[in-house]
Order: C-alpha cells, then structure tokens, then sequence
C-alpha cells in the first residue's frame, strides 16, 4: 500500500468515527424515495437496496446489513453482538464456536462481543460485565450519503444491571459496512456520580491455521501476560506470532496491526480510536477443550485481537460520553 492510499485509509476512518453517533441518509429496515415535484416528469429513479432485514441465529433475534457490494453483517440484538462479517465473495471473517449457546441470557464464543464495564474477571462482576447477554433495542438501520449501511443499537441501566453496578448510563453501539467493518461503542454517564470502566471490542478473527498468523504492530510494546499472573515484559518477536496458549494485554499501544493469515493468503488491517490497548488471545488446545467449551480442533480456526481500554479505566464524569471505535478491512 502506497503512502497516499494508507493516509487516505485513515482519514476515511477518522471521518467515520467523526460520524459514528449519527445515522445520517436513507433510514429504516428499507428505504423509500419520494415522487419528484417538477413539472416535467424525473425519469425512474433506480430502487435502492435494502439496508437491513430482520433474521435469527440460534434463539436470538439479529439485524442483517447489506452493502451495495455483496458483503454483509448479521448482529444479534441481545448485546448488539456482531456474528457475521462476510464479504462479497461470502468469506466469512469472523469465528463464531459450533458449540456457542445461541439462546437468551447466554453469553456467545465468538463473533464481536462488547466487554463492558469490566474486562474479563477484573473486578467483581460477571466475566466481561453484563451487556454482551443484555437486551438492546434497534434505534435506526439505514444507509448514509456515501453508500456505507449501518445499524444502531441502544441500551440503559436498568433495575436490574443497578443490582449488579450501582450506575446509571446508555450506551449506543453502530455497526457501519463498506468496503470495511466498522463497529463504534459510546458510554453515557447519565448518573449524579463518576464512575470507572473498562470496555473492549472482543472480536474472534477466522483464521485458517492460527500456528500460520501473524500479527504487526505490537513490536516493542509492554504487555500484561495472563498466562503468567499479569506479570508485565515486552514483545521482542517481530511480528508476534501463535503456537499455543496466549492472553496478553499489550497496554498503550496505538497505531494500526496487521493481521496475516498466511494459509489463506490475506491480511486484516485494525485501525482503532479511543482505545488504547490490544488484547491477543487464543485458549490454546487444552484450555479450549477443558475450560472454553469449544469443539475439537477450532482453537486452530480463531484468533482475538481485541480493541480495548482497560489500563488505566476510563473515569467517566457525570454527563460525558466516552467513545471507542475499530475498523477492519481485508488488504
């Protein structure tokens, strides 16, 4: 990639997270035009796809996204959780477990989580926090003025997470699909009080051979190693890669990383805004056998490369927003 097109690659990601919060141009599950008012009669206009439809997967209720191009999203309402990314020659990009719960109030192994407002068992709350398995509600599905389709999703405290966290707050998530997905995540302080948060975009990428993927960017970063009591050291592979068991926090490390999956020929590039940390994780054989629950042999097929904000948390004061986003695109 030359420099102009990298520089420009970024600001189109720049323009979007500008945008994230607005849902701009033609909205609901489908668009409709309005009759001319000229007195001489407009020649048809051509019909314009439909953004979204409503689908299923497993018990849970989801959005499905199609852009002009072919590709297209599918993300369950209940945790406004993105489980499928396919481009328009029908890959599919992300991992989702053959045995993942797929039912109400059940976490789902794979696709794009949201980790909010605590990142795995780091406090006291349920693994990840409370969102992924809560209900949200569809606020808009449309297209924008440059063609991209997007949905977007909203939650709330309620009676119920206040039990768990005493704080009030909404939290919107859009999906955006171009030629890249775009999964943005805003936190609103609506309480009388600050409060502290982590929150991550726990993405799983499908991988053909996870011992065959790389990872660039992370060179040289100081990481938190899971595997070994959080005990911090610094990356000193270039680029890192995966043999076996690995649950890393790289801790203030921007800037994009490529992901190449050498056994399918491609790379993945992440870009990301407001979060400033990269967690890479795979539960390796023995793990995804005993404790993750996943079938035989898919610890191969995946990889989390995860966008996230988790040292320090984020303070949030009461009234202000917080927002996080990531863009993937196939290079």
């Amino acid at each position: 990639m030359s420099d102009f097109e990298l520089h420009s690659d970024r600001r189109l990601f720049l323009k979007r997270l500008a945008g994230a919060g607005l849902a701009a141009g033609v909205t609901g599950f489908a668009g409709c035009t309005k009759p001319s008012k000229s007195a001489t009669p407009a020649p048809s206009p051509e019909p314009t796809p439909t953004a979204g439809a409503r689908g299923r997967i497993g018990d849970l209720e989801t959005v499905v996204i199609r852009h002009a191009s072919g590709s297209s999203a599918e993300i369950a309402i209940q945790g406004a959780h993105v489980t499928s990314w396919k481009r328009a020659t029908g890959d599919e990009m992300l991992f989702v477990s053959a045995r993942s719960a797929l039912a109400a109030g059940e976490p789902i192994r794979g696709g794009i989580p949201v980790v909010f407002p605590q990142f795995a068992a780091l406090g006291p709350l349920p693994m990840h926090g409370f969102v992924r398995t809560t209900p949200w509600e569809v606020a808009d599905v449309g297209r924008d003025p440059t063609g991209a389709v997007f949905a977007l999703l909203r939650t709330r405290d309620t009676d119920a997470s206040r039990a768990l966290w005493p704080h009030a707050f909404r939290a919107s998530m859009r999906v955006t699909l171009d030629e890249a997905l775009s999964t943005a995540i805003t936190i609103e302080n609506t309480g009388q009080d600050a409060f502290p948060f982590h929150c991550a975009l726990h993405t799983y990428l499908r991988v053909a051979d996870v011992r065959k993927v790389s990872v660039e960017g992370l060179e040289g970063a100081t990481y938190q190693d899971r595997t070994a009591k959080s005990v911090q050291r610094r990356e000193r592979r270039r680029p890192v890669t995966v043999r076996g068991e690995v649950d890393r926090i790289y801790v203030g490390r921007t800037g994009r990383l490529r992901i190449v999956d050498e056994s399918r020929g491609r790379a993945i590039l992440l870009d990301r805004a407001g979060f400033n940390d990269v967690v890479v994780w795979n539960p390796g054989e023995e793990k995804a056998r005993t404790s993750i629950g996943l079938a035989d042999g898919e610890w191969l097929n995946m990889l989390a490369v995860e966008s996230a904000q988790i040292v320090p948390p984020v303070q949030l004061a009461p009234g202000s927003l917080w927002s996080g986003v990531q863009r993937l695109r196939v290079s």
